[in-house]
């Protein structure tokens, strides 16, 4: 495990494999927990039961959940590339799974780190033609995280895929009710497919404690606003914001009774050779 602080942060990441080694999220910045000023946590894991759920924990991410590199196009036994991962080993020919758990080889990761900020490069390539190199650096500048992605196709086949952070928050570990607000200044329509959520013009929140899955599609406008979304406890008084300025292709939101996920997405569309960079950006405050 590593650890990043500075003056108001303190910031867990674990190792490639070391807490996580399943076939869904990325491996290299997994961050299972953030700590502001040594009195408020916002992360927690994506399922309290043991060995229920596929592993999420704090910030994690995820490529490919609906858009796998090169899957269609190989057969039973053949590996296909998880972009952070490795190869995954396609174990049927029904359609790809993102819940299902898929034999890993695991990706040539190299970590390099500082006092408050950490490096991490991954990459993998099967026989089919496809390959990635990831590289991701996370730092911290006062009371903000600040990940930043850069992604080239090393392959020969060209991919379109998307990513998205999980962010598995719970503030102080406090149930889910009313005193969890969640802002989204650019929601332009909210499609409730499970579970009840109030929602009050640009605020959503949970007058009763959730007794299962909430999940919910936001569809954005373009419109420019301070942040993509706010998730603020207001008896603790603290909350985090997702500062990203990549336009999203689209958004959606999940949760329990002890985690609101806000998950915003970014399309990805690479020839051979060519590469991507974007960043995540997130404020924790305390008022």
């Amino acid at each position: 495990m590593y650890v990043l602080e500075n003056n108001r942060l303190k910031v867990n990441v674990a190792a490639p494999g070391e807490v996580y080694d399943g076939s869904r999220f990325d491996w290299t910045g997994f961050i299972t927990q953030i700590t502001l000023d040594d009195v408020v946590t916002f992360c927690v894991p994506e399922r309290l039961e043991k060995g229920v759920g596929t592993g999420g924990i704090g910030l994690s991410n995820e490529f490919g959940i609906d858009q796998p590199l090169g899957y269609e196009g190989i057969k039973k036994g053949q590996q296909f590339p998880k972009i952070g991962v490795g190869l995954l080993t396609k174990d049927s020919e029904s359609d790809y799974d993102f819940f299902h758990r898929y034999d890993v080889t695991a990706a040539k990761f190299h970590v390099s780190h500082t006092h408050s900020s950490i490096t991490f490069d991954a990459e993998a390539h099967n026989d089919n033609g496809y390959g990635f190199h990831l590289n991701k650096e996370i730092s911290l500048l006062d009371d903000h995280v600040v990940i930043r992605y850069t992604l080239k196709n090393t392959g020969d086949e060209s991919f379109k895929t998307n990513e998205y952070a999980h962010n598995f928050i719970g503030i102080n570990h406090e149930t889910v009710n009313e005193n969890y607000q969640l802002t989204l200044p650019k929601m332009n329509h909210l499609e409730v497919a499970v579970g009840t959520i109030k929602q009050t013009n640009q605020q959503l929140t949970w007058p009763v404690v959730p007794d299962g899955d909430f999940y919910a599609h936001i569809e954005m406008n373009e419109e420019s606003a301070p942040y993509n979304w706010e998730v603020y406890h207001t008896q603790i008084k603290a909350g985090v914001r997702d500062l990203t300025r990549f336009t999203p292709s689209k958004m959606a939101l999940w949760g329990r009774d002890h985690v609101v996920s806000p998950e915003v997405f970014i399309d990805i569309d690479l020839s051979p050779g060519e590469t991507a960079t974007w960043d995540r950006c997130y404020q924790f405050y305390r008022n």
